[in-house]
């Protein structure tokens, strides 16, 4: 990195980073001091409706929309509902959210989120407006923990779309970790962001591990959203074979991710409902009651460092019974990604002691699109392993190599 590209990037670093600080200190101080009202656990919007499934209506479509105020932005922020279609070809209601800079000066950043957690209140066009927030009764921490990357992008003079992942219609759950549900949703809150006046030229695609995955089962289903066409993509840490996933992260820090990959496995399908939960002990559906409700700080105060051996009549771990259940199996086997190769340039960066998503899973997704003639710029972190479960190997390499890799995707959408 040359000189004159360092000191602009620090110059957008800073840029982004104080007016996001500014704002959320502001929001912490006047909630505590109860000068403001504290945000709602739930995110009722009355210009928008419960997920809901649809007949007759084309994915793209726009419902609803309304202003409203992210920390640390300077430009315009709108919420939106839109149509989708989710991985079994039903059409419903989501939700995301457009960040407009100041002076539009560059491409559009089509953004899958990391995992916030799976309560409605999680969702990143709603916390994105609350910045951090901590509940009691019970505990709980919502953290707009993406907008980092969101405002550093919006300063570097791109417009961003994000996406909140489609929920099941039926109990409100999120659809976690369903890859091609979530690609669908992003397509489809590009399309609909049209109608806000956003051209999408050029596009860009972006997401680090949960949302990595949406973006890698994007570039897989091209066919989904001909009209949609992105130039290059950046992917971190994709859940490319969740059962690696559900094995690596047991009894860690990060269990409760496990709890939320059972949620939206269950709300799959009825079989699949069935399936599990004649094989989750009392303990078990608590820990998934429980951590539905939350986010993920709340989440990681309530599952860390559990096993989830204790969660199933079997004595197994989670991972181990998916294993043995077909229908969840074969869900789970949909969800993998390296089936078909991305036909767009694609940064995909891995971190060799990952302790959440395991290394070898994504190197392998490596091997395939590559071996099928993907053009894959490669990027492995070599941050030392830190013990404990922590999953500081997970975020770590995610905020050191940021600018390099934000860098490099912009350097291949303004060619």
């Amino acid at each position: 990195m040359n000189e004159t590209h360092r000191s602009g990037t620090l110059r957008t670093t800073l840029r982004s980073l104080v007016p996001l600080l500014k704002d959320t200190a502001h929001g912490v101080t006047t909630r505590a001091l109860k000068l403001s009202p504290q945000p709602h656990r739930t995110t009722e919007d009355p210009t928008f409706t419960t997920p809901t499934y649809l007949a007759g209506t084309a994915p793209g479509t726009l419902l609803n929309h309304h202003k409203i105020t992210a920390v640390g932005t300077r430009g315009s922020s709108t919420r939106y509902e839109y149509v989708t279609t989710d991985s079994r070809d039903r059409l419903l209601t989501a939700t995301g959210a457009i960040f407009r800079p100041r002076l539009p000066r560059g491409p559009v950043i089509a953004l899958a989120p990391s995992t916030q957690g799976v309560a409605p209140h999680c969702d990143p066009s709603y916390s994105c407006a609350v910045g951090v927030n901590a509940f009691r009764n019970p505990v709980d921490v919502i953290a707009a923990y993406e907008q980092p990357t969101i405002n550093w992008l919006l300063t570097a003079g791109a417009t961003v779309i994000i996406s909140d992942y489609p929920r099941d219609p039926a109990l409100g759950v999120q659809m976690y970790c369903d890859h091609p549900s979530s690609a669908r949703a992003l397509y489809d809150a590009i399309r609909a962001a049209r109608h806000l006046g956003v051209d999408d030229q050029p596009l860009g695609l972006w997401g680090y591990s949960q949302g990595g995955g949406a973006i890698g089962a994007m570039l897989e289903e091209p066919d989904y959203a001909p009209d949609v066409c992105p130039r290059a993509a950046f992917i971190g840490a994709p859940p490319a074979d969740l059962t690696d996933v559900l094995h690596h992260v047991d009894g860690t820090l990060a269990t409760s991710v496990i709890a939320y990959t059972t949620a939206g496995l269950m709300v799959t399908s009825e079989e699949i409902q069935t399936e599990i939960f004649t094989e989750l002990t009392d303990a078990g559906l608590r820990e998934l009651l429980d951590n539905i409700q939350r986010c993920v700080g709340g989440s990681l105060l309530i599952s860390a460092w559990r096993s989830t051996a204790q969660w199933t009549r079997r004595g197994l771990t989670f991972g181990a019974l998916c294993e043995d259940l077909s229908a969840t199996g074969e869900e789970l086997e949909k969800r993998r990604l390296g089936g078909r190769a991305p036909q767009i340039p694609v940064r995909l960066r891995a971190a060799r002691h990952d302790d959440v998503v395991p290394y070898e899973t994504v190197r392998r997704l490596r091997m395939k699109w590559a071996t099928a003639g993907a053009d894959v710029d490669w990027r492995v972190s070599e941050i030392p392993r830190i013990p404990g479960g922590l999953g500081i190997n997970h975020v770590l390499p995610y905020i050191r190599h940021f600018t390099d890799d934000a860098g490099w995707l912009l350097d291949r959408l303004a060619r």
